[in-house]
């Protein structure tokens, strides 16, 4: 049997990864497969910015085994929508475990993540005809918008640490005829990208539709991925209590949140928004100051990130209704 141990580090890594295995060189976006090993090819696209697609259709002339390595600590998270075009009878497993999903009606559409260390076998002589779609969270939060609650429910899943997830589903007559569209569009030798870019969004918002909200009580019942991010946030915020607050810009891109994400969910948690949670608690900090460490009212400021004290007493008397020096 024939291994191939890859990793989606990036939207891109796996593919050129399996180029340097093969070994097959990539030209215009393409691998063909070399002639020993079996026909076909494997095609790599750049819809836009956090969003990829695959196209295989081959066969080998030997049992092929795909080993998806979990993704490391500081890469993000990567989600993968593949559609089984010809459902034959391979398999996702995990090494020492049963197989999780067995494709085949009437499942030939999965959804996995990069947090789960997954693999794909393919017997001899069998056709591998996949469609797969790669996207980042911060993608799919920012072109599936008014969608977040049905996009959580499947993020909370495929985003637990340590968890061999794959949500399965069937497509509809609505599905297979975009995905026909666009398999006709990558063949042509100049294919139109806006065509097949408009059809992959079209798929990703029915597909992502359909899976939480036809069996919610089929998904883990896990904390929320979310809730474990909002946390690191708050420690985040607590850290910054005796500089600036970092821009919430800043800390979206620092936590892999959308801007909206990350707002949204602070304030579900917390009650606050995370300015108003962020002033509680540096008061609260320069309350402390005050009165239990006895430091200056000018020193309380400068130490908090204040440049002008006039600022500082300002901010304090508004927050606690009295001015810093009569608590000393």
């Amino acid at each position: 049997m024939q291994r191939f141990i890859l990793r989606d580090d990036n939207l891109e890594s796996a593919f050129i990864a399996l180029s340097k295995q093969l070994p097959a060189p990539i030209i215009n976006n393409t691998m063909q497969i070399p002639v020993v090993m079996g026909s076909g090819i494997i095609k790599s696209i750049f819809l836009e910015e956090g969003l990829h697609m695959r196209y295989t259709r081959l066969r080998y002339y030997e049992d092929i085994e795909v080993i998806r390595l979990a993704r490391q600590s500081d890469c993000e998270i990567i989600f993968a929508l593949c559609f089984l075009l010809a459902p034959g009878p391979f398999k996702l497993t995990k090494p020492y475990i049963k197989p999780v999903v067995h494709p085949g009606y009437p499942n030939n559409v999965f959804l996995t993540s990069n947090n789960s260390r997954l693999s794909t076998r393919i017997p001899e002589g069998v056709l591998s005809h996949t469609i797969e779609l790669l996207f980042s969270r911060e993608w799919l939060y920012t072109h599936l918008s008014g969608m977040e609650d049905k996009i959580e429910a499947v993020t909370a899943v495929l985003g637990e640490e340590d968890l061999i997830a794959v949500l399965a589903e069937t497509t509809q007559p609505a599905d297979e005829h975009l995905l026909s569209e666009i398999e006709m569009e990558v063949h042509k030798p100049l294919f139109n990208l806006l065509t097949i870019r408009s059809r992959a969004l079209t798929l990703l918002a029915n597909i992502i539709d359909r899976l939480p909200g036809r069996d919610k009580a089929s998904l883990p019942a896990r904390e929320s991925y979310y809730v474990q991010t909002i946390r690191l946030v708050e420690q985040r915020l607590v850290q910054s209590l005796q500089d600036m607050l970092p821009s919430q810009k800043q800390l979206a891109r620092e936590f892999a949140l959308s801007e909206s994400t990350l707002k949204r969910h602070f304030k579900a948690i917390y009650g606050k928004t995370m300015y108003e949670y962020y002033l509680e608690k540096k008061m609260d900090l320069a309350k402390n100051l005050l009165q239990e460490k006895k430091i200056s009212v000018s020193e309380t400021a400068y130490r908090l990130g204040y440049e002008k004290v006039s600022a500082f007493i300002i901010i304090f008397k508004k927050y606690h209704k009295v001015l810093p020096g009569s608590l000393k």
